[in-house]
C-alpha cells in the first residue's frame, strides 16, 4: 500500500491532500443518500438531515486535539476484514436501493461505511487514532431506522402512556375527558394521539442530542450516561405538555385548531428539550472531574503536523464506492419495464348503497401517508356487515414510494384508535377478475367489538404479488434480485364487523371483492378518486 508524507505548509499540500479526501468522500455521500430516503419520508427520522453535519464537526473537533499517531503495519486479518466489507458494500447497496426501510439491510451498510472509514483512521495513527476518533465516525449510526419491533413497541406504549397521562392532567383541571384507547374523547369532539404525538421523535431527536452534546463538550462516559438518563424523561414530559396544549385548544376552540398548532407546538418542545438538554450539559461539563472533561490545552494541539495520508486506499475506497453506485443504477435499469406491461385496478365503492358516504380522513394522517390517490367509504350490507374501505395510491417512480406505501399498514393506524390486535392471520389470497390479491387478515378488538381488517400491498409490475409478504428478508431480497425498483404502489384496506367469526368475514369479502375491484384503473390515471382535499 502507498502513502506519502504531506506536509500541510507544502505548495501542493492542498491538492494532494484535497482530491484523496474528496474521492473518499464519495463514499459517504452515497450513504448519506442512501439514508436521507427514509429521512424523507417519515418525519421520525428527519432530524437524520442534522447528523452528517455533526459527524463533521465532531470530527474535525476531535482532529484540532488529535494525540500523537501510531501508525504500523495492519495485520493480515485486519485486512481481510476490511476487504471483505468494501466487497459487501456492492450487494448491499443493490439490495437497499429498494429497501431503504429495512433497518437490518441499513445498519449494515452504514456499518460496512463505518468500518472502511476507521481502517482509514488506523492507517493514519494506529489503534490510538482509532479509540479517539470512534465516536465521530459511529455518530452516524444515530440516524439509521430503529428495528421495526422496537420501533413500534415504543410507539405504542408511548402513545398510550401519554394518552393516560393527558387524560388525567386533565381531570385535575376539571376538564371532562374520556380515554378510547389512545383517543381522548372530549365534551366538544374527539381527539386522537396518533404516532406523531406519541413522542417517538422527541424520544429518538433526544438520544441523538444526547449523545452530540455528550461528545461536543468531551463528558466521561458515567456522565454521558447521567445526560442520556435526565433527556429522555425530560422528553417524554415535554411531549405531555405538547399533547395536553393541544386537547385543551381543541376542547375550547374545537378539533381544527389542532392543525394550525400541532406542528408549531412540536418545534418548540423540540427546541425547549435541547436548550435543556444543552444547560445540563453545560452543569455537568463544570462540575465533571477528569482530563476529558476539559477541553484540550493549547499545548496538547498540533495544528501542523506532518501527515502520513494513505492516498492510495483513500483513492481506491472512493472509485470502488463509486462503481457500486453505477452498478447498482445499471441493475435496476436493465430490469426497468414499461408502464404498458403492468397490471392496473382500482375500486369502485357501492356509493349507490343509501348507508355509504365517504369517510373524512384526518389531514395529519395523509400528510405523513404521502400517497397521490386515495379514497374511503363506509356502508352496510344488507347481511347486516358494517363495511369500511380504504384505497390508497403512490405513483411510480419516486424512490419513497415503497417506504410509505409499507409504512400504512393496520397495526400502526388501528391501535391508535383504541383497537388492539388479537392476531395476524397471514396472506391469503382472494380472487377477483383473475387476479390473486394477497390480503393480510387480522382480527382486531376494541371494548368487545370484534373488527376483522383484510389489507392488500399491490406493486404495479412485480411478477409475484406478495403483499405485506415484502417485509420478510426473503421476499426483500427477491424484490432486489428481480431488479424491481421505483414500482408504483396501491393499498386496499378493507374493515368489516358484525360477522359470527373470521370464516364468515372472508367469506363476505370473496363475494363482494370482484364487485369493488376495478381493473385498468392505475393510481396515475385522472380516472383514481382523488383525495379529500389533496394537496
Amino acid at each position: 500500500m502507498v502513502s506519502s508524507s504531506v506536509g500541510l505548509s507544502s505548495s501542493g499540500a492542498l491538492w494532494r491532500l484535497g482530491l484523496p479526501l474528496a474521492i473518499f468522500a464519495i463514499l459517504w455521500v452515497d450513504l448519506v443518500r442512501q439514508l436521507s430516503y427514509m429521512w424523507s419520508t417519515s418525519e421520525q427520522y428527519a432530524f437524520g438531515w442534522f447528523v452528517p453535519i455533526f459527524v463533521l464537526g465532531l470530527f474535525w473537533k476531535r482532529w484540532m486535539s488529535r494525540p500523537a499517531g501510531q501508525p504500523s503495519a495492519p495485520p493480515f486479518w485486519l485486512v481481510a476484514l476490511v476487504a471483505a466489507a468494501a466487497l459487501a458494500f456492492l450487494p448491499l447497496s443493490i439490495i437497499h436501493e429498494i429497501n431503504q426501510d429495512w433497518s437490518s439491510c441499513s445498519y449494515l451498510l452504514t456499518a460496512v461505511v463505518v468500518a472502511i472509514s476507521l481502517y482509514a483512521v488506523y492507517l493514519l495513527g494506529g489503534w490510538p487514532w482509532v479509540r479517539y476518533f470512534a465516536f465521530p465516525v459511529c455518530f452516524i449510526l444515530v440516524a439509521v431506522n430503529w428495528p421495526y419491533r422496537i420501533d413500534n413497541s415504543l410507539k405504542h406504549r408511548l402513545m398510550n402512556a401519554v394518552t393516560a397521562a393527558t387524560v388525567e392532567i386533565l381531570g385535575w383541571l376539571d376538564v371532562p375527558a374520556i380515554r378510547h384507547g389512545n383517543v381522548i374523547e372530549l365534551s366538544t369532539t374527539s381527539v386522537g394521539v396518533e404516532d406523531a404525538c406519541s413522542g417517538i421523535r422527541s424520544l429518538q431527536s433526544t438520544v441523538m442530542a444526547a449523545l452530540f452534546l455528550g461528545e461536543l463538550y468531551l463528558l466521561r462516559l458515567p456522565l454521558r450516561f447521567l445526560l442520556l438518563a435526565l433527556g429522555i424523561p425530560l422528553a417524554f414530559c415535554l411531549n405531555i405538555v405538547r399533547v395536553l396544549f393541544l386537547t385543551w385548544q381543541a376542547s375550547s376552540s374545537g378539533a381544527a385548531v389542532i392543525a394550525k398548532w400541532h406542528d408549531s407546538a412540536g418545534m418548540t418542545i423540540f427546541m425547549v428539550c435541547f436548550g435543556c438538554l444543552w444547560i445540563i450539559a453545560l452543569v455537568l461539563k463544570r462540575k465533571g472531574q477528569g482530563a476529558e472533561d476539559r477541553d484540550p490545552q493549547p499545548s496538547t494541539l498540533n495544528p501542523q503536523p506532518s501527515t502520513p495520508l494513505p492516498r492510495a486506499f483513500m483513492v481506491a475506497v472512493g472509485c470502488w464506492a463509486l462503481l457500486c453506485m453505477a452498478a447498482t443504477e445499471g441493475w435496476y435499469r436493465a430490469h426497468d419495464i414499461s408502464p404498458a406491461q403492468t397490471v392496473h385496478w382500482g375500486v369502485q365503492f357501492p356509493t349507490n348503497y343509501l348507508s355509504a358516504h365517504k369517510t373524512w380522513m384526518d389531514p395529519e394522517v395523509l400528510q405523513v401517508l404521502k400517497c397521490d390517490r386515495g379514497d374511503g367509504y363506509s356502508w352496510e350490507e344488507p347481511d347486516g356487515g358494517h363495511w369500511s374501505a380504504f384505497f390508497f395510491g403512490w405513483r411510480a417512480g419516486a424512490a419513497t414510494s415503497r417506504i410509505a406505501a409499507r409504512d400504512h399498514r393496520p397495526e400502526y393506524c388501528l391501535p391508535s384508535k383504541g383497537f388492539r390486535i388479537k392476531a395476524d392471520l397471514g396472506i391469503h389470497r382472494l380472487p377477483a377478475h383473475g387476479l390473486e390479491l394477497p390480503f393480510r387478515e387480522y382480527i382486531f378488538e376494541e371494548e368487545g367489538q370484534v373488527l376483522y381488517v383484510f389489507f392488500c400491498l399491490w406493486e404495479n409490475g412485480a411478477e409475484t404479488q406478495t403483499g405485506l409478504g415484502n417485509s420478510k428478508y426473503l421476499d426483500r431480497l427477491q424484490s432486489a434480485l428481480a431488479g424491481r425498483r421505483r414500482l408504483g404502489q396501491q393499498t386496499l384496506e378493507i374493515c368489516v364487523s358484525g360477522y359470527a367469526g373470521m370464516t364468515e368475514a372472508e367469506a363476505a369479502v370473496r363475494q363482494r371483492l370482484p364487485s369493488l375491484i376495478q381493473l385498468g384503473t392505475a393510481p396515475e390515471s385522472p380516472a383514481a378518486p382523488d383525495l379529500p382535499g389533496e394537496r
